[in-house]
This record gives C-alpha cells, sequence and structure tokens, in this order.
C-alpha cells in the first residue's frame, strides 16, 4: 500500500517537473519573442522618423519660393491680390531695387477664410517664380528692419512646414541669452543654430545642445 502511493508521488512530481520544463521552455521563447519585437520596434520607429524627415525636407522643397506677409490689413490687396503684392514689394522695400517686376505665381491670404477668434490680418502667401528675388528680399527687410503700409508694421517671413518652424522657434529661449550675453549668432537652415564664441562658430542642431553650451559658458570662472 505504501509502495503503490509513493510510486504515485513520484508520478505526479515527474509530471510536475516535467510541466514546469514545458513552462520554462515556454517564457524562454516568449522571453526571445518579445526582444525580437523590441528590436523590431526599434527599427520601426528609427524608419518612420526617417521617412517623416524625407517628408518634412519635401515639403520645405516644394515652399522653397515662397514669403508670408503678415500685417497687411484685410480686402486691401481688392479682386487682384497678384498684383498688389506686385505693387506692394517695391513700395516696401526700394522700388530702385527693383528694376523689373518681381514675378509672383500664385497669392492668397492664409487661412482662405477669416476666422473669429483669431484677430488681425491674415497673413499673405506668395509663390514667386524665381527663388533668387525671394533671397532679395528677404535681405532687403532684414536691411531696412521697419516696413511699413498704411500706417502699420509688415513682416515678411520665409514659408517653412509647420514642423520645421516648430523646431527654429525651439530655439528662441536660448537666443535671448545670447543676446544678453552680446554674442553673435543666425539661424541658418534648416533649423541649425550657429554662434560666434571666442572668435569661433559653432554649430548647434537642436536647442538643447546650445542650452547646454549657454550654461557652461555662463558657469565657467571669469
Amino acid at each position: 500500500m505504501e509502495g503503490s502511493i509513493l510510486t504515485s508521488i513520484q508520478n505526479s512530481m515527474t509530471t510536475l517537473g516535467e510541466q514546469v520544463h514545458m513552462l520554462e521552455q515556454r517564457v524562454g521563447a516568449n522571453e526571445d519573442n518579445v526582444e525580437e519585437l523590441v528590436v523590431r520596434v526599434k527599427q520601426l520607429e528609427k524608419d518612420n522618423s526617417y521617412l517623416l524627415d524625407k517628408v518634412d525636407d519635401l515639403e520645405n522643397r516644394s515652399r522653397r519660393s515662397n514669403l508670408r506677409f503678415v500685417g497687411v490689413q484685410e480686402s486691401a490687396e481688392g479682386s487682384d491680390i497678384i498684383g498688389f503684392m506686385s505693387r506692394l514689394i517695391p513700395q516696401l522695400l526700394g522700388r530702385d531695387a527693383f528694376p523689373t517686376p518681381v514675378i509672383i505665381e500664385r497669392a492668397h491670404r492664409s487661412p482662405t477664410s477669416r476666422q473669429s477668434d483669431r484677430p488681425g490680418p491674415r497673413s499673405i502667401m506668395i509663390k514667386l517664380l524665381n527663388f533668387q528675388d525671394k533671397v532679395k528680399i528677404l535681405r532687403l527687410a532684414r536691411e531696412k528692419i521697419n516696413l511699413e503700409f498704411n500706417g502699420k508694421r509688415i513682416f515678411i517671413y520665409p514659408d517653412f512646414s509647420p514642423n520645421l518652424v516648430k523646431r527654429r522657434r525651439s530655439y528662441v529661449p536660448v537666443k535671448r541669452k545670447l543676446r544678453k550675453l552680446n554674442l553673435k549668432f543666425f539661424l541658418r537652415y534648416p533649423a541649425t543654430l550657429c554662434v560666434v564664441i571666442d572668435g569661433k562658430q559653432k554649430r548647434f542642431f537642436t536647442h538643447k545642445d546650445a542650452e547646454a553650451v549657454f550654461m557652461s559658458i555662463t558657469n565657467s570662472p571669469g
């Protein structure tokens, strides 16, 4: 009787051991699968980031000859916005700088319809035929500094994708600090901050990198 009970217990122990072994194998296989999935997810995230960057780059290339005019009062353009902008540009920046008319392919207000919750006039977006005209307009706008039309300040900006605008704006806090230190800097396309430190130009590809260098400058002795 005791022998049969012992045999039954031994058989149960053997069965239990086999089940434990099977579970261990399954757990091990699942761990391998999880590790493989983690690797695949990381690769997919990397690929997705690369594709998003490519799409953003293509979008900005399509906007290469675009400009955004901010502050032009509503309805000032009348029914011919292209003709209006062709006259406004030399009026703002100097007629002598434009011996031949600037050729504008397209122009429109942005957004296309007014929104009651957004005060002020909508921006005017233009697409120029010649990229060099865009470069000249931006240069003249920087040199002239104050641009006015009908007593209102006008601002001229490049037209970037929302993602690139966000990246460039991320430098605003550190740029304020650099101005306080009287350090020369400029933002290079697409979103690289260049700072002149001790006569040498340093480039920063993220605002975090630039912030870290700013902290090291302010914390250095002397």
